[in-house]
């Protein structure tokens, strides 16, 4: 049997030899972010590209590679209509030229595609939402669906990044994704405007805000979904109840899963210290926890666990490409204290985790 790297080396050999197109599907998985995540294949998932994520792909760290989702190329994206009048997302190979060219003209409207996602937006309850379900897909991911569809005209392609899909491997993900750092575009535009605006998200100055959870309850075999905006609404309290809900299956806290991730997240912290990412400052990204909710998996302490940071939409470092309307201020020296800060904080409120939460 071929282990999971064998098999992604093989479907990206595939997708750089392959001329054929494909019609990208819903990710069941999607719990947090700003855009829609589409898969390409069981082992591949794809999102709008930006430079400075493609950027950063290409210069990654050594250091965090085991903490990355691979990355595994670029195509070219169509929307069109089925038949039945459907709106689809179909996938072309470019050669590499054509994928340069396109990435220039791509760029040029990155803001234009930011300003119609968020006029989409505007038409969708944003309200904090928790909502519990035994279906396939996710409601944050159907509602990101929609909102794709309607900032991308018909015959209008887009280039999407492709990536390792790290959720694959596992038959009832639960997953919790976690904003980490205090930066965040928005949210420092509303601070040159108001304070009191940019204290409403009462754990941004923590560093550690809810992004987004899916957790899987064994007892009545069923999903429940709590997206960013519910994340946004909680406090420092809130937010310790819900790390402590993440490890809860509906029977019991579990004890060995909750050991491992916390294994993981100080690896990670110590990982990002390192010489070798200081040249970095890995704005707005996310941490990823995933673990295997299905019960008649987790016997034995043998439970599939991961960790993973993702987003880079706004990494910068002294090498990638950027922005020219966001100047870095000088060279990047030393670590990116900022990121650093919240995975402090998070390891923190990890181990004030215990059998019975000292929360109210």
């Amino acid at each position: 049997m071929m282990d999971t790297e064998t098999r992604i080396d093989l479907v990206k050999e595939e997708k750089e030899t392959s001329d054929q197109t494909v019609i990208l599907q819903q990710f069941p998985h999607q719990v947090g972010g700003h855009n829609c995540i589409l898969m390409y294949d069981p082992f591949t998932v794809c999102k709008l590209l930006t430079i400075l994520e493609l950027s950063f792909y290409k210069e990654i760290p050594h250091s965090l590679e085991p903490f990355l989702p691979r990355y595994l190329g670029v195509i070219n994206v169509l929307l069109e209509n089925d038949v039945e009048g459907k709106a689809i997302f179909r996938a072309y190979r470019l050669s590499s030229d054509e994928i340069d060219h396109q990435i220039m003209t791509q760029v040029d409207t990155d803001e234009e595609i930011k300003v119609n996602f968020a006029k989409a937006n505007s038409h969708v309850n944003n309200g904090p939402s928790k909502i519990q379900s035994e279906g396939p897909i996710s409601p944050c991911n159907s509602k990101y669906y929609r909102k794709q569809v309607k900032v991308m005209n018909n015959d209008e392609s887009k280039l999407f990044i492709l990536l390792e899909n790290v959720v694959q491997p596992f038959r009832c993900p639960c997953i919790l994704d976690l904003k980490i750092g205090t930066w965040n575009q928005k949210l420092n535009i509303l601070k040159s405007r108001s304070e009191d605006e940019y204290n409403k998200v009462s754990t941004i100055r923590l560093g550690v805000r809810l992004g987004g959870m899916q957790t899987y309850n064994v007892t009545d075999k069923k999903f429940s979904y709590f997206d960013k905006y519910f994340g946004k609404t909680l406090d420092l309290v809130g937010l310790k109840r819900m790390l402590y809900q993440y490890f809860d299956n509906g029977i019991t806290f579990q004890h060995d899963i909750y050991n491992q991730m916390l294994k993981k997240l100080q690896l990670l912290r110590k990982r990002i210290a390192l010489e070798d990412c200081f040249r970095f400052r890995f704005r707005g990204c996310s941490i990823l926890l995933i673990y295997e909710g299905y019960c008649n998996d987790n016997i034995n302490g043998n439970t599939n666990v991961d960790a993973r940071l993702i987003d880079f939409s706004h990494t910068i470092s002294n090498k990638l490409n950027y922005n020219p309307n966001q100047q870095l201020n000088g060279e990047l020296i030393g670590p990116d204290n900022d990121t650093l800060k919240g995975l402090d904080n998070l390891l923190t409120f990890f181990m004030e985790l215990s059998p019975s939460p000292q929360i109210s």
